[in-house]
């Protein structure tokens, strides 16, 4: 049984003929102000308030409904003045925020609690055969060179509009937006253009992360007269995701009042991006995922990163193992070829022209290809993703970054202000480590398969498994692997049943294997995020350099202490440039030392065995768990926000 909730126009009466020719019982629940009651089939029906939530349930309850389908245009109800029975007050209590937000993402919140009460949301659409237009001009009128350019135009300002959940739909006359859809609606939109912009051309389409079960946007005769009435030139709406009610009408009252109609695909969205090392690989990766998501596929990345991003779709133009380098020192023996990877990607963004460069963190190679680019052409946007830490050294950066940077995304609430005051429009984010599912704790049967597989231990109660994280970068793991392998004898000496996991990624894994194949105890080396995550919830206490990876700690509560060693020459450099006193971000974003720091010169084996000594006592344990908790909060935020601005960006440049 399907359970229709009917809102105003003819599409409801659609859906349910296409239930009656396709033999499926269903029953019809009638919003009260948007639909009509009469010329409906001899079906079991109710008329509800839009309030009356718990009426609507039970009646779809007793008729043994499993699958509900909206069907219908419902404009948005005063909230305030709303008349609730018990169970509409409860979901509007559990609405919470996406009561704020625009439609697509309340009717998705109205979905999900629907789903909660066993309703699964379907789509009217595959009931109804012949509702949508594929590409194609549908018009005895023909759009003229200047109403394709309008139709362009409106494309982008019509994705903008949708990105941003307000709207469907936009008027272009003469090249210019005259018109955006807003809460009351298309016709609305039209009538307040007036005939004042005759020859416009109105542009719909569906808001590119629109779920097509809930709603999507409506044509239909009215339409066509109401673009007459306003001195409009025509339509074009999206191909196969633009409901048309009664196509063969549309179409005869289009040639009779000579508006064009037209269909289009709106055009893929091209990103550019560029990460240097294994963390930007990880926020690139996740940023492409969200994008694609947003623009239901319609996208293509192309660019320099890893594993993550190369798994989320991106065809690289190389990999990032060949910036696997840090330090200043340690620049110097790779200087020509990194020239060289500069001059390469900048010339293949040139040809690629994408729609926006997203550069991610490495500011040192990824600022240098953003410079080089804005000289060759200042059309091209550029969003930088992680904001260059000028709060810890090098504060001038934050000065200069305005002249090849449009747009910065920073990972941290506090950064935005340091780049603002000098004109570059900078957005928290959130970072995507405090949502990511990925770091969930896993079954216990998961955890126990791991560790009776990969570990070799049949119980663990007697064991200390320690993670080690010697870093992303080949230079790290060069200083911190054989200073980490003589705190693994000092642990071996101490505990009689103890095992080390290093967590990494495939193209380290070689050089870690061979590091450590001659280690009083080899520890397991770990080369997916499957594995990593299951490695955190196995251990007892990490070993970490100092990085991003310290928030993976954090986020799933294994305590830890941080360690990093670099070059001499790099170290004094940076002790007198650096304005802070924590390098270990747990303990930046709490502004308390919770998790030990041993850096450089103490940065001993010695010294890691005793803090990890410390650790290992519960109530220490529990001291940094607690403080990782707060972490967490503070980094959330919308975890779509960065593939939005990223896309807004891309939107409000006329590239190419």
């Amino acid at each position: 049984m399907i359970g229709i909730i009917c809102g105003g126009g003819d599409y409801p009466r659609l859906v349910s003929q296409a239930c009656i020719e396709k033999n499926l019982e269903f029953c019809l629940i009638m919003l009260e102000g948007f639909c009509s009651r009469n010329g409906w089939p001899e079906v079991a029906n109710i008329s509800v308030g839009i309030g009356e939530i718990g009426r609507a349930i039970d009646f779809l309850h007793q008729r043994k409904v499993k699958k509900i389908i909206f069907a219908g245009m419902v404009k948005r109800p005063n909230f305030y003045g709303l008349m609730l029975d018990s169970k509409g007050r409860s979901w509007l209590l559990k609405l919470g925020k996406a009561i704020l937000a625009g439609d697509d993402a309340l009717l998705r919140a109205v979905s999900n609690l629907a789903l909660q009460e066993g309703f699964e949301t379907v789509s009217g659409t595959s009931l109804v055969e012949d509702i949508f237009f594929p590409p194609g001009i549908y018009s005895q009128r023909k759009p003229t060179e200047a109403d394709r350019k309008n139709i362009d135009i409106g494309l982008s300002a019509a994705t903008e509009l949708g990105i941003s959940d307000v709207g469907q739909s936009v008027a272009v006359w003469n090249g210019e937006i005259i018109g955006k859809e807003d809460v009351h609606g298309t016709n609305a939109l039209l009538e307040k253009c007036g005939k004042g912009y005759c020859g416009g051309v109105l542009v719909k389409i569906a808001k590119p992360q629109q779920d097509e079960r809930l709603d999507l946007p409506t044509i239909g005769v009215e339409t066509i007269d109401i673009l007459h009435k306003n001195g409009f030139a025509g339509i074009a709406i999206e191909a196969e995701r633009c409901i048309a009610l009664n196509k063969k009408e549309i179409i005869a009252k289009a040639n009779e009042l000579n508006i064009f109609v037209m269909a289009v695909k709106p055009r893929c969205l091209k990103v550019f991006l560029i990460a240097g090392e294994a963390s930007g690989d990880y926020l690139g990766g996740k940023l492409m995922e969200t994008i694609g998501k947003i623009f239901n596929g319609r996208v293509e990345f192309s660019g320099i990163g890893g594993q993550c991003m190369g798994k989320a779709g991106l065809k690289k133009l190389f990999s990032i193992d060949e910036l696997s380098i840090i330090g200043i020192w340690e620049v110097v023996g790779k200087v020509f070829r990194l020239k060289k990877l500069i001059t390469d990607a900048v010339q293949k963004i040139i040809d690629y022209q994408p729609n926006v460069v997203v550069t991610i963190d490495s500011s040192g190679f990824t600022h240098r290809i953003a410079k080089k680019i804005k000289k060759i052409s200042r059309k091209i946007p550029i969003v930088h993703y992680v904001a260059p830490p000028v709060w810890a050294w090098r504060r001038w950066r934050a000065k200069s970054m305005p002249k090849f940077i449009d747009k910065l995304m920073t990972l941290f609430p506090f950064e935005p202000a340091y780049f603002e005051k000098y004109g570059l429009k900078s957005v928290f984010v959130g970072h995507p480590i405090a949502e990511d599912v990925d770091f969930n704790r896993p079954h216990r049967s998961r955890l126990q398969n791991f560790l009776s597989s990969s570990c070799k231990i049949k119980k663990k109660d007697n064991y200390k498994i320690i993670t080690l994280l010697p870093g992303s970068r080949k230079s790290e793991i060069a200083l911190h692997l054989p200073l980490l392998e003589e705190f693994t004898k000092l642990m071996i000496r101490k505990y009689k049943n103890v095992k080390f996991i290093i967590p990494t990624v495939e193209n380290l894994e070689k050089k870690i294997n061979d590091m450590t194949h001659n280690w009083l105890q080899k520890p397991i080396v770990a080369t997916t995020k499957a594995q990593k995550v299951l490695s955190y919830y196995v251990s007892d206490v990490a070993v970490a350099a100092s990085g991003s990876v310290t928030l993976e700690l954090a986020r799933v509560g294994l305590p830890f202490v941080t360690i990093y060693k670099t070059s001499s020459i790099t170290y004094l450099i940076v002790k007198l440039l650096i304005n802070i006193k924590n390098v270990c971000l747990v303990n930046l974003l709490n502004k308390k030392n919770i998790v030990p720091e041993l850096l450089q010169k103490d940065c001993t084996a010695e010294n890691i065995f005793n803090c990890v000594e410390k650790i290992l006592d519960p109530n220490e344990s529990e001291k940094q768990k607690e403080s990782f908790k707060k972490v967490m909060k503070i980094l959330q935020e919308d975890q779509e926000q960065a593939a939005r601005e990223t896309i807004l960006t891309a939107l409000s440049h006329p590239f190419p």
